[in-house]
């Protein structure tokens, strides 16, 4: 009865504090403006501003934990930059899918304790704590696949947006104007992304080159940071500017078919094994019945 008990107040308090993360608190309007004044050195246009999660008190309070630990990655945070999300949003799902781990095993033993079958509190202890562990990774490994495949959307709007930068250089335009005329010209959330980081430049007073490169260095994307750097190098001759971002587009354009046909390749590659794998299936389905038959003489 006592274990029972130990066991559904652990679950409660799972439960409870899934509730209390899910249910933002109520923010103070003059605090989170000081906050948002606080980090705006730090923090770029939001290309998707209805989708930015709202901060919550557990999140801010494992932030907090995890920063001075240094728990969280460079790269998981490069990846929640390309996502548009929160580090604090983030942490609560992690929490979350933890506490969703640790509850299975519990319930479990509270099911079985109800229809009158002891378990013991060891096993489900560490098997709690197991799953707690691996389900808290979910998160990550999920913003990792999504991240990953939003900087290919982004590479390849990136050759593009080269394309019709050296176009408007060819037709007379300054760099410093062919670069927010381009973006606006391209439609999707990278050239939309690229637009509202050269728009939050120029009212920041920074030039649109290292504007680029501080966008490549937040969501790690190698060739956003080259192209601020060989724009910083060139922004003084406009030939010399064309000349570079045509080659890097054709780089580009090379280097997305050349990924594309690895891929390609490997897609073929894993057909090739199934068939293998079905045909030596069938094979062992064919010939169990003879060597069962032989066996039992």
């Amino acid at each position: 009865m006592i274990a029972a008990l130990t066991v559904g107040a652990v679950a409660g308090a799972g439960l409870l504090t899934a509730g209390w993360a899910l249910v933002p608190p109520r923010q103070d309007l003059a605090a989170a403006v000081g906050r948002f004044d606080a980090h705006r050195a730090r923090t770029r246009l939001a290309s998707s501003p209805a989708q930015r999660l709202e901060e919550t008190r557990l999140g801010q309070v494992l932030r907090t934990m995890t920063s001075r630990r240094g728990l969280i990655p460079d790269r998981v945070r490069a990846d929640l930059a390309l996502l548009d999300r929160s580090v604090e949003s983030h942490l609560v799902a992690k929490l979350i899918a933890g506490s969703i781990g640790l509850a299975i095993p519990t319930s479990l033993v509270v099911a079985l304790a109800a229809a009158g079958v002891s378990v013991g509190l060891v096993v489900p202890a560490f098997v709690g704590v197991a799953l707690a562990v691996a389900f808290s990774f979910l998160p990550d490994v999920s913003v990792k696949q999504v991240a990953d495949r939003r900087r290919g959307e982004l590479r390849r709007a990136l050759a593009c947006y080269l394309d019709l930068v050296s176009m408007a250089l060819a037709g007379g335009r300054g760099a410093p104007e062919a670069l927010p005329s381009a973006a606006n010209i391209g439609r999707g959330w990278a050239f939309e992304l690229i637009a509202d980081t050269l728009t939050y430049a120029r009212y920041t007073g920074v030039t649109p080159w290292d504007a680029l490169k501080q966008l490549g260095e937040r969501v790690d994307v190698a060739e956003l940071r080259d192209l601020g750097n060989a724009l910083a190098l060139v922004s003084d001759d406009g030939a010399k500017i064309k000349e570079s971002l045509q080659a890097r587009a054709a780089t580009a354009r090379k280097r997305q078919l050349a990924e594309a046909e690895g891929a390609a390749e490997k897609a073929s590659e894993s057909i090739k094994n199934a068939h293998l794998l079905l045909g030596f299936s069938f094979l062992l389905f064919l010939g169990f019945p003879a060597v069962a038959a032989v066996l039992a003489v």
